[in-house]
């Protein structure tokens, strides 16, 4: 039978075929240490016979021998567990990897084919490694991780004597600490953006278990009805929460209520509470999935210029009004985006929902409880104090905890390099300052920050959105002057011009082409949202054209917040932060008579790329 061993472990080692020559190690092996030695050699007849068969390793023997190590080291090592890392003082105990130091080196990371989610584990250590991939166990899955474990027999729970002792004779201040660890707890907060850990489902409810309600947000800035806002009476006390949206109840009460029967969904699950307008590419785009990543990007200060985040995927998204056709946007960027961020990633509907509330509703309650939970609701979010002056819910996300001011970039680099986009392109980002207002980054007082990378050599890429083929688009004689104008200057100062009509182009080559643009203009339109996988530059801007008298603070919010400077122009007027007009939507907004002085764009144009606006 033929040996599995390599040759060079079965008997004498293959000789390589190239000649070899003396050396000290050749020496060494021959038994020759006379000329090891400096002394004049023997002959080898002079030798003892079994010199004549000692080993003599080859380059290529060595080669084999390092990489049999090599593979064996990476076949039988596997990642450091989140309780190994706490061991040797990388995470805090009682921490998580999000909250470690900011140095590189005290954090786990895969190598660089898995940049966009470094650390891609469950929240806990509960997973194992099969076949390289951590998962957690069927049987891991299915066991409780409810109050069986308790030693108090819940059927027989009483709060307290009537002589006001405590019912368990002292045994309860014992049984706290462990009940901690079934306890919800409040991750991050602001108007209609909230983090849990430990969310609980039952009944049609979600519930939070704690002995501390009074430290709680109020119910009406955590969540809503979800019904969508109109103008009709009462609508707007038809979305406040009716009080089993969110149901409270203590740690005593959940063990008497579910015992041990309490099934855990691991990971990250992201909870839509959204009522109206997710099936719009900016309001998906720009509001919640820019809102949810911010919010969740709190768990991680330490997101690099590279966009590299300890940050694992979202195992869910969960759509609590919306049915599996209507989030799709019908150009069908959402979906898109979904899968292009998060491949892994279920979706549940409404009736997941429903499925799962009768599942809790038997003779023997039980529940299940989200790992780890963000709840997003429009409703809430415009009850607090930063969405109402913008209109943009996401503006509340930016108040959740703090984190790095490349938060964006995991999102921005995913997209562009799942559309084809060069590295070098993709990190142009480098030549700004990261998702932080411009309008804070210039001007006296202001502390000047050099950004990692020098400004570009390349030609600065000027893309007009065109919508000469949609329902609001600039007259025929507006546009042809913008047009010739930019060709004008374009030839005069060697920059790159590009006018597209967006939807004759895949989506792949619309976020490559905004992954590459440094001024992006057009009639206010969906096609601006691409303005997320721009790069934030110092030439960077949005001119951002309307109706005689029209603005609208979509994009420029979006654009600030992102690092991106926006101008607005009506007709030969242009505007910006911190000076923009007031909200209006005229007559004419949305119509085919909005006209623009070309002079006026390319000249802007041409100072921005100056630094001179």
């Amino acid at each position: 039978m033929p040996s599995v061993l390599p040759n060079f472990l079965n008997g004498s080692p293959p000789r390589s075929p190239h000649v070899e020559r003396n050396t000290f190690l050749s020496s060494y092996f021959n038994g020759d240490s006379s000329t090891a030695s400096g002394l004049p050699p023997v002959h080898s007849s002079a030798l003892p016979r079994a010199s004549h068969h000692s080993l003599r390793p080859t380059r290529r023997d060595i080669l084999l021998c390092l990489l049999t190590l090599s593979f064996s080291y990476l076949l039988f090592s596997s990642p450091p567990t989140v309780d190994s890392v706490i061991s040797r003082g990388s995470i805090p105990a009682g921490g998580s990897p999000a909250a470690a130091g900011a140095s590189s080196s005290s954090r786990y990371k895969l190598p660089s084919w898995g940049t966009f989610f470094p650390v891609s584990s469950s929240l806990d250590d509960s997973c194992s490694a099969v076949g390289g991939v951590r998962e957690v166990s069927f049987v891991d899955s299915v066991k409780p991780v409810g109050f069986g474990t308790i030693g108090v027999d819940a059927s027989e729970f009483v709060p307290a004597s009537d002589d006001g002792r405590p019912w368990d004779e002292g045994e309860e201040e014992a049984e706290d600490d462990e009940l901690e660890g079934v306890a919800t707890i409040l991750r991050g907060h602001a108007p209609g953006w909230t983090l849990f850990d430990r969310l609980y489902i039952f009944n049609g409810s979600f519930y939070i278990v704690t002995d501390d309600k009074q430290d709680w947000p109020d119910l009406r800035m955590m969540t809503s009805t979800g019904l969508p806002a109109n103008d009709e009476p009462g609508n707007s006390e038809a979305r406040e929460p009716k009080g089993d949206e969110i149901i409270f109840i203590t740690p005593f009460e959940a063990m008497k209520l579910w015992g041990p029967r309490v099934y855990k969904m691991d990971g990250m699950t992201f909870l839509f509470n959204d009522g109206q307008f997710i099936d719009h590419y900016y309001h998906f785009a720009a509001e919640l999935l820019l809102g949810t990543w911010r919010t969740y990007a709190s768990f991680d200060q330490d997101i690099t210029a590279a966009g590299e985040t300890t940050l694992p995927a979202p195992r869910r998204v969960w759509f609590l009004h919306q049915t599996i056709a209507e989030w799709r946007d019908k150009p069908r960027f959402n979906p898109t985006l979904i899968f292009s961020l998060f491949p892994s990633v279920s979706i549940l509907y409404p009736n997941d929902f429903a499925d799962l509330t009768n599942q809790t509703r038997s003779a023997i309650p039980k529940a299940y409880v989200l790992e780890r939970a963000l709840l997003a609701d429009r409703s809430a979010a415009f009850r607090g104090e930063w969405t109402g002056p913008t209109a943009r819910t996401v503006a509340s996300s930016l108040h959740v905890g703090t984190t790095s001011k490349w938060w964006w970039e995991p999102i921005r680099r995913q997209v562009l390099r799942y559309s084809g986009v060069a590295e070098e392109i993709i990190s142009r980002n480098l030549e700004g300052h990261g998702a932080i207002d411009p309008v804070t980054t210039v001007g006296p007082g202001v502390d000047s920050v050099e950004p990692l990378a020098p400004q570009g050599t390349y030609a600065p890429v000027i893309t007009y959105i065109s919508r000469q083929s949609s329902r609001r688009r600039l007259t025929k004689e507006s546009h042809e002057d913008l047009v010739k104008v930019l060709e004008e200057r374009s030839k005069k100062l060697g920059w790159e011009l590009i006018i597209v009509e967006a939807e004759k182009m895949t989506k792949e080559e619309q976020f490559a082409l905004a992954g590459r643009t440094t001024i992006m203009l057009g009639v206010h339109g969906n096609g601006l949202t691409h303005l997320l996988w721009m790069p934030a530059t110092s030439r960077s801007a949005v001119i951002e054209m309307f109706y005689k008298g029209g603005f609208a603070r979509d994009y420029q919010w979006t654009a600030h917040a992102l690092g991106i400077r926006h101008f607005a122009i009506q007709h030969d007027v242009s505007f910006t932060a911190p000076n923009v007009p007031k909200v209006a939507y005229p007559e004419g907004f949305q119509g085919t008579s909005i006209t623009v002085v070309g002079k006026v764009v390319a000249d802007l144009i041409e100072d921005r790329l100056a630094g001179k606006a």
